[in-house]
């Protein structure tokens, strides 16, 4: 009832009932007025500032006819309801489904386009990320682990950056996967969840929903799945946006990068102790029978 009686003191709406639907990053819920049902984030504390922040996006966007849900604003007019506690934003609720980046490629790609090409005009202050996120906190955790092979992958980590560190930076969604495009029942996209957005490179977003290796076991299958993927990505993604050769062609690389950062985003939530050098040794054999595939494609 606790929720209930803060939703109906914050917001012009009655509500009567509320169905616990998630957990992860914040605790999510179908909440009823009558008839009518919402969607609710509860944000844990440490992530105020990147809900507050996702929050703000998410409103522009909106304004601005891009597929959002609409955030249902307080009787202060406000995004959100925070307490010491927990922060709570309301949505209205879509029915639908998980997209198909298979099925759905270049409507994926004609929205993650027309994304990045509309956030060209948020004037909004976005973190940037640098090499630090993207690389250094991994290598920073594998030091403090005492990890024994940390200077491999720092390696590994300057090669690629020195790689792709020219590459045109903008408006990045930071965690674009399936789970984050849902399907309306009349098979609109849209897009959700904006709390990693930030300054770096759009062409990581590409690389989010068109890989598609493996995370944990290296297929050298990957590599043409993924290289599919994205040229059936790319047709709706041109139509809004311009891609240069360089970020097209630095796909692979990003894919590489991705392991870096989420690795150290996995570790910095779980745990020095979530993975052992057992693992962190089978990592390190992933990029590198990435790097020779990647570079023995190249040649042909």
């Amino acid at each position: 009832m606790e929720i209930l009686n803060l939703l109906n003191k914050h917001y012009p709406i009655h509500f009567d009932k509320h169905e616990h639907l998630r957990d992860g990053g914040s605790t999510s819920y179908a909440v009823f007025s009558g008839g009518d049902r919402y969607f609710l984030r509860v944000i844990k504390p440490a992530f105020f500032d990147t809900a507050v922040k996702g929050a703000d996006v998410q409103e522009f966007l909106h304004g601005k006819g891009f597929s959002v849900p609409a955030i249902i604003r307080t009787k202060n007019n406000t995004l959100y309801v925070q307490t010491e506690n927990a922060l709570y934003i309301l949505y209205e609720f879509i029915e639908g489904v998980e997209s198909d980046p298979e099925q759905d490629a270049e409507a994926i790609g004609a929205l993650v386009g027309k994304l990045h090409s509309v956030m060209k005009g948020y004037t909004g202050e976005l973190v940037a990320r640098d090499k630090h996120f993207f690389i250094g906190r991994y290598i920073d955790i594998l030091r403090k682990k005492r990890y024994p092979k940390a200077d491999e992958f720092q390696a590994y980590g300057d090669a690629i950056w020195d790689r792709i560190k020219d590459l045109p930076r903008g408006y990045c969604h930071g965690d674009m996967y399936s789970g984050n495009i849902h399907k309306a029942l009349d098979s609109k996209l849209y897009l959700l969840d904006f709390d990693t957005s930030c300054e770096g490179f759009p062409v990581y977003d590409l690389t989010l929903i068109c890989n598609q290796t493996h995370y944990f076991d290296f297929d050298e299958r990957g590599y043409a799945k993924s290289k599919e993927a994205l040229s059936r990505f790319l047709p709706g993604y041109s139509k809004h946006n311009h891609l240069s050769q360089a970020e097209i062609d630095a796909f692979f690389d990003m894919i590489s990068l991705y392991h870096f950062a989420l690795q150290a985003t996995i570790i910095e939530i779980y745990g020095l102790n979530c993975v052992d050098n057992a693992f962190l040794d089978k990592q390190l054999d992933w990029l590198n029978k990435w790097w020779e595939q990647c570079e023995s494609e190249a040649e042909i």
